[in-house]
């Protein structure tokens, strides 16, 4: 019986998201992230962002953008990687899945976030999520995993945003061409 009670402990504390998903949602899971290497690779510069370190940084996406006026559909995934060297494991990774289902209507609507690591196997793998991802450390200026304004919000929610589906990159924007 004790076994069963940890176990239902562990498979509901696995989650770590913000609270559950409404129906229509996508909750992403590490499997969504473990062939992301084989996905389009788009170089989106070198210089240092807001809350990013500086580095030759990339995006792998899960699919293409989608047409102009239109939002990504849900479960969309886009990775950011900064690659400082050719290993892996030393690429800051930052992740946005469109999960869709009420989630986040306060930030960049429908979109959560994540930061990603490789296991010492080299899997991908889910080092936090949420509104507010931190490994740790408050990540992009973000207080508590409820903070509107703050972490990836700030720009991601920025006024504006949402016309492009709070994609930052022109490269990624609904309505781009690659």
């Amino acid at each position: 019986m004790r076994r069963a009670i940890v176990a239902v402990a562990l498979a509901l504390g696995c989650g770590g998201g913000d609270g559950p998903a409404e129906p229509g949602g996508f909750i992403a899971l590490t499997d969504h992230f473990r062939d992301f290497r084989s996905w389009p690779r788009v170089a989106v510069g070198e210089d240092a962002l807001s809350a990013h370190p500086e580095g030759p940084r990339f995006v792998y996406a899960s699919q293409s953008p989608p047409p102009a006026g239109e939002p990504y559909p849900v479960g969309a995934i886009l990775v950011h990687s900064i690659e400082q060297s050719e290993d892996p494991a030393s690429w800051e990774l930052f992740a946005m899945v469109k999960r869709g289902g009420g989630y986040n209507p306060e930030g960049a609507v429908g979109w959560e976030f994540f930061r990603l690591g490789f296991s010492t196997r080299g899997v991908p793998v889910i080092l936090s999520r949420g509104l507010t991802p931190t490994e740790g450390t408050p990540y992009g200026g973000g207080v508590g995993p409820t903070a509107q304004g703050s972490g990836c919000n700030r720009c991601h929610a920025a006024p504006g945003t949402e016309l492009d589906d709070h994609i930052l990159s022109p490269l990624f924007r609904p309505g781009a061409s690659r």
